[in-house]
């Protein structure tokens, strides 16, 4: 059974003309009781699997900071409901799988001879997420034309996607990253500024005081990271951060 909860207007057109249609209103509104029915065991327990399911996904969206979420679910109960009688009681949900994509449910009757199910609900996820515009090279510096933002179904994807393109633009691509597929965040590193064996420029901060001097990379590094920096003058081994192209600050 599938349910999209996105939200869609019915359009129709009358099956009888207006007269006929205000015949059979008046018949309805004569005989309610004939006209009430109650909902079977399956309709009940789609009714509330969706909802849970629903709420597990809001829930999911809020913490993960998804945006313009889109969701779909399939719901999947044992055969013996078809022949289950309506509870006429409120069923009872509990929750025994949270994970995405499949979450699950056990329901039960609480009336004297209920039922009790075990019931699973496969949810699709889709938000926008980042993806190349065309395939980015390995090693190559990533631009705002060079991506775009498309809607992905996330349920099963492991590991974290990017969801706003400030959050890889300027960085670069740890390997070939291939177009309209998602860019996770083991795809990118940030830039390599200094290179191992290469000259630098090594500045010491005291305060608003500042001194630089010649120094040597002992290792690669890229934007914000620590490596092990040889001063030129006293051979001396500091710990300094990367703060710009072939720029090191030294480590208090």
């Amino acid at each position: 059974m599938k349910n999209d909860r996105s939200h869609r207007k019915a359009l129709f057109r009358p099956a009888f003309p207006l007269a006929e249609t205000l015949a059979v209103t008046l018949l309805l509104l004569a005989f309610p009781a004939c006209a009430a029915k109650t909902d079977s065991a399956r309709q009940q327990i789609n009714t509330g699997v969706l909802k849970l399911a629903d709420r597990a996904v809001e829930a999911q969206a809020a913490q993960r900071q998804w945006p313009d979420v889109h969701s779909h679910f399939t719901v999947f109960m044992p055969a013996a409901v078809a022949s289950a009688a309506p509870c006429p009681q409120t069923p009872v949900f509990t929750a025994s799988a949270k994970t995405l994509p499949r979450l699950g449910y056990s329901v039960q009757c609480p009336a004297a001879g209920g039922w009790r199910f075990t019931v699973t609900v496969k949810a699709d996820v889709y938000v926008p997420v980042v993806m190349p515009a065309r395939d980015i090279e390995r090693g190559e510096a990533i631009t705002a034309e060079a991506l775009v933002l498309k809607k992905f179904n996330i349920s099963n994807q492991r590991g974290d996607v990017a969801l706003k393109t400030d959050e890889v633009i300027g960085l670069t691509a740890r390997r070939t990253l291939r177009a309209y597929a998602p860019v996770k965040a083991n795809d990118v590193v940030r830039p390599l500024w200094v290179k191992r064996d290469q000259a630098v420029t090594l500045v010491s901060r005291n305060g608003e005081i500042s001194a630089q001097t010649s120094g040597l990379a002992l290792k690669n590094g890229h934007q914000g990271e620590v490596i092990k920096v040889q001063n030129a003058s006293s051979q001396r081994v500091v710990s300094a951060t990367v703060e710009a192209p072939g720029v090191v600050v030294a480590v208090q």
